[in-house]
């Protein structure tokens, strides 16, 4: 017995000894569970975890019996629209961090308090451990309790109960303008009940004034919604206005193709004229294009029709077919009608749409229609019955030349000395200034020695030229017109000299009284006279005792002893202003724009053509809320932007990617691991690189070596989108001595750019081991609940290029690269007419494209300093961005820019560019900074050229220059 128990004290001693020996490893290094599980329990015994395979077939790890956690500390509730908002801030009493077993935060509310939270009193969850804030919809106040459950079901107490709260009451304030719209309103949920008296006008309806047509021209959202249902419809180009509709007509039969306008309500026997504007591709065949109503029964049954139909020419310019109709009996609705009838190729356009109501004259009230109520033309001799019209029903001066057709008054039916000069008003559509363009001789017949009028008006065939003198003052005074005092006009006039013109030019309305004595004018005088068209224009109120005016033109040499050469006048106008009398609140429409006063006659909207623009909103009670002011600058509430939002033409996001945006990933170690002398992985971060970021990567961590002795391998590894292993691509390492046992800080880090890690996922590994130690010798990497360690990955900028380079110190080593950006402001700058000779009209304005063909396809070039050329010699250019800013589009949504590039040092007089181009998008009155460097990417480029050369008038804008409040500038990224 003995001997056994000796030899059975030999054996453990073998058995220690060869322990000792051994290298520690990991528990269950190299094993596997096959069809099992393993249990894990705690001291008592208690089962806390079952790992592998469980009682139900499936894999995983199930953890069980954990202890209840902490109580939740009482929530926040606060009232929002339609619920109430809940807040848990991520505590649990008696605690500073919640247990690691944490699943969730249950939200139970009811309308009871002091309830015991129930399945059914649950409402929401909140799913981080740090707190946040959920929403619950209710319409009644509620009492709400939190409580904290973890991952093996157990509940914690239910917390201090908040409440009772309810959903927040929607006032108007809180309603945004325009965010309740048709689909947010139930079908009939607006009755006439609701409506106040007159809130609903022709501007609420799809109808116009007097026009019963909806978006007669084709230009808005009604049209597009139309033809967004109509294959075979189109948008075009209209007749005098940006837009009309186009059909495709090809059919291999003859087909009528049709759009449905819209729907009318009509009474029998009520009367609609009809007009539309056509044309016909040059390959166009078919029968007709049709215009028509279509008249309805109470049943929707069709009763006929009413068309106004036309043949057209194909090729043709635009045409106006017109057409009077009537509704049959029992008619109750129309539909409007656009149709190309059996048609087989080309397309057909249609513009410029009107139904208008005919008047009958049992509705007409006696009185009620004088000549301002008559369209010309409308009615003429064969409409009237003889002797019906005498004087007795004439009313004094309600007989202008355009009432008349011409030859039906000749001088048998004038009573001597009755008709001169003051009885006659002329003028056609609403400028009361006779013969304004001087092409119906009116004018010229009447004109002394010194006066004539010549070929060569401002878009039209004639105008008016002075001969100037020193010492004279000759003017031509047109035809007086009768006013009353207090009324306002709007003159205006076109005007140039010749080349030797060497005097002013002026341009006065006159005010006469009874007798004919002038009393007074107000005008302009002019001495920025060039061989240009230019235009100048007034604004004029009729003082008091002001009975006419007279229109005057001139060319002044009074003050000029060398004045010489001619004047040239066109296009005169003299435009009743539509306002209220008086001074205080009032509208005024003239043909310079729209400008509101308020109470106090202070111009509150100025939409003028001229004159700085600007807007002020006010509140029910007068107040002042938001302003846009002449120079553009904005004074609003709140504001929310639905788009891009730049400031000083660059998107906002471009300043914020100039900052470091922090950390992107990290993790804390509170763990370790262990590592002899092979190569070992401590802990993996996966991230997203940005080609154009720059990122640090860090680890800070304790080491624990086993022993002293020897040192401490760290490295970085990156396994890119796939698992990283200790074999993958090194990023950086560290090496760390370890003399002595025990803890040691370490810290090891490395800056890489995007592009160096190449764009899209990566999965960094830290792997390290001991070397050079002990036999035996061990190190773990560890951080504790109280000292983590971490392991994160921060953005700390955009890219910035590697410039340094080595220097031995030896004071002969040529200076190291570096990166410059810098900005240069245009220094000249100008339009060329058919992208060739230099436009001095413009100035130093940039204009591209082809408005017509006054200056056909027009480019322009843009300049910067010398020291343009000096920087970038020997440079190698990283990026290129130009700022312009475009104050005009032939649209109003805005044009396409087209950039080039030139090399010319100062502004040439004839046009010239590289060919190679690049296209954007514009918006009208908008700034930005766009990328150039595709077109700019040579050192030698000295400037830009707009230059679309297309006659496309969506090419057709003008961009601002050098000396305007927003000139061209330049900002390049170089290395040198």
């Amino acid at each position: 017995m003995g001997t056994e128990l000796a030899r059975l004290a030999t054996r453990i001693a073998d058995l220690e000894r060869r322990l000792s020996q051994q290298n520690r490893t990991s528990r269950l290094a190299y094993s596997s569970i096959e069809g099992g599980a393993i249990e894990v329990h705690d001291d008592a015994g208690s089962l806390r975890a079952v790992i592998g395979q469980q009682p139900d077939g499936t894999t995983g790890v199930n953890i069980t019996n954990g202890p209840p956690p902490p109580q939740p500390t009482q929530p926040t509730v606060t009232s929002v629209l339609g619920g109430i908002a809940v807040t848990w801030h991520g505590t649990l009493d008696g605690v500073q961090a919640p247990p690691l077993d944490f699943a969730r935060i249950e939200i139970h509310a009811t309308t009871l308090d002091g309830f015991a939270p129930t399945p059914a009193t649950l409402r929401a969850t909140i799913e981080t451990p740090v707190g946040c804030t959920v929403t619950v919809p209710t319409d009644v106040p509620l009492y709400v309790r939190l409580v904290a459950r973890n991952t093996s079901g157990a509940s914690s107490e239910p917390s201090v109960t908040s409440g009772p709260v309810g959903p927040a009451a929607v006032v108007a304030q809180e309603v945004l303008n325009g965010i309740v719209t048709e689909a947010a309103l139930a079908d009939e949920a607006v009755s006439q009940a609701k409506l106040q008296i007159g809130a609903v006008g022709h501007s609420q309806l799809s109808i116009g004034t007097g026009n019963l047509i909806p978006d007669p021209s084709f230009e808005g959202a009604y049209t597009e919604q139309l033809i967004a249902g109509a294959a075979e419809w189109t948008l075009t180009e209209g007749n005098g206005s940006p837009r009309g509709v186009r059909v495709d007509g090809t059919s291999s039969e003859a087909a009528s193709r049709s759009l449905r306008v819209t729907e009318l309500a009509v009474s029998p026997g009520d009367r609609f004229f009809l007009a539309i504007d056509y044309r016909v591709s040059a390959d166009w065949a078919g029968d007709s294009v049709r215009f028509y109503l279509c008249w309805q029964g109470a049943t929707g049954a069709v009763l006929g029709y009413g068309t106004a139909i036309a043949t057209p020419t194909p090729g043709a310019d635009w045409a106006t077919v017109t057409d009077q109709v009537q509704a049959p009996a029992q008619a109750v609705t129309a539909t409007v009608w656009l149709q190309n009838f059996q048609g087989t190729a080309g397309t057909a356009d249609f513009d410029n749409a009107q139904i208008r109501t005919v008047i009958g004259a049992g509705m007409v009230l006696a009185e009620s229609i004088g000549t301002l109520e008559l369209a010309a033309e409308s009615i003429t001799g064969e409409k009237v019955a003889a002797k019906t019209i005498t004087a007795r029903e004439v009313q004094a001066l309600s007989l202008t030349g355009d009432e008349m057709a011409a030859n039906t008054l000749t001088g048998g039916h004038i009573r001597a000395g009755t008709l001169d000069a003051t009885h006659l008003r002329i003028g056609t559509t609403g400028n009361v200034v006779a013969d304004a363009s001087y092409e119906t001789g009116l004018m010229a017949s009447t004109l002394p020695e010194h006066y004539e009028v010549v070929d060569g008006g401002n878009n039209s065939a004639k105008a008016l030229r002075i001969e100037t003198a020193p010492g004279t003052y000759r003017y031509v005074q047109h035809w007086p017109n009768y006013v009353q005092p207090g009324e306002r006009y709007w003159i205006g006039a076109d005007y140039k000299g010749s080349e030797d013109f060497t005097a002013a030019v002026a341009m006065y309305l006159g005010f006469y009284d009874a007798d004919g004595t002038r009393t007074g004018s107000v005008g302009l005088h002019r001495s920025d006279v060039t061989t240009t068209w230019q235009r100048m224009t007034e604004m004029v109120e009729i003082p008091a005792d002001t009975v006419t005016v007279r229109l005057r033109v001139a060319a002044d040499g009074r003050d000029r002893p060398d004045a010489a050469g001619y004047a040239f006048f066109d296009n005169l106008e003299c435009r009743a202003v539509l306002t209220t009398p008086g001074g205080g609140q009032r509208a005024e429409l003239s043909p310079a724009g729209l400008r509101l006063f308020d109470e106090q006659g202070g111009e509150a909207v100025s939409l003028t053509t001229g004159t700085p623009n600007y807007l002020t909103l006010t509140d029910g009670s007068g107040t002042a809320v938001a302003t846009i002011d002449q120079d553009g600058n904005t004074g609003v509430g709140d504001l929310a932007v639905a788009g891009e939002l730049t400031v000083g033409g660059q998107p906002l996001e471009s300043y914020l990617s100039a900052f470091p945006r922090g950390l992107v990933a990290i993790d804390y170690q509170a763990g370790s691991m262990t590592a002899s002398t092979t190569y070992y992985g401590f802990v993996e971060l996966s991230f997203d690189a940005d080609a154009s970021r720059m990122y640090r990567v860090v680890l800070d961590c304790y080491a624990d070596p086993s022993a002293s002795g020897g040192e401490l391998t760290v490295v970085f590894r990156d396994g890119g989108a796939s698992t990283p292993t200790i074999n993958s691509t090194q990023i950086q390492s560290g090496i760390y001595p370890l003399p002595t046992a025990g803890y040691r800080r370490v810290h090891l880090e490395t800056i890489r750019s995007g592009a160096t890690f190449g764009a899209g996922l990566h999965r960094l590994l830290v792997t390290f081991r001991c070397k050079g130690g002990p036999s035996g010798q061990t190190v773990r990497l560890f951080g504790g609940s109280n000292h983590h360690g971490l392991f994160y990955i921060e953005d700390i900028g955009p890219y910035v290029p590697e410039t340094g380079k080595c220097n031995d110190g030896g004071g002969t080593a040529e200076p190291p690269t570096k990166q410059y950006t810098k900005t240069y402001t245009a220094s000249w700058s100008g339009t060329y007419a058919n992208r060739s000779s230099y436009n001095s009209f413009y100035g130093n304005k940039c204009v591209q494209g082809y408005y017509s063909s006054n200056n056909g396809t027009q480019a322009a070039l843009i300049g910067f300093p010398s020291s343009l050329g000096k920087d970038l010699s020997g440079a190698k250019i990283q990026k290129v961005e130009l700022y312009l800013y475009y104050d005009h589009w032939y649209y109003n949504g805005g044009g396409k820019a087209v950039i080039k590039a030139h090399n010319h040092t100062s502004r040439p007089s004839k046009f010239s560019s590289d060919s190679e181009s690049k296209t954007i998008s514009w918006g009208r009155n908008v700034g930005r900074w766009i990328d150039i460097t595709s077109v700019f990417d040579s050192t030698s480029w000295r400037g830009v050229a707009l230059d679309p050369n297309s006659k496309d008038k969506t090419y057709y804008g003008r961009a601002q220059g050098v000396g305007q409040a927003h000139p061209p500038q330049l900002r390049v990224t170089y290395i040198k």
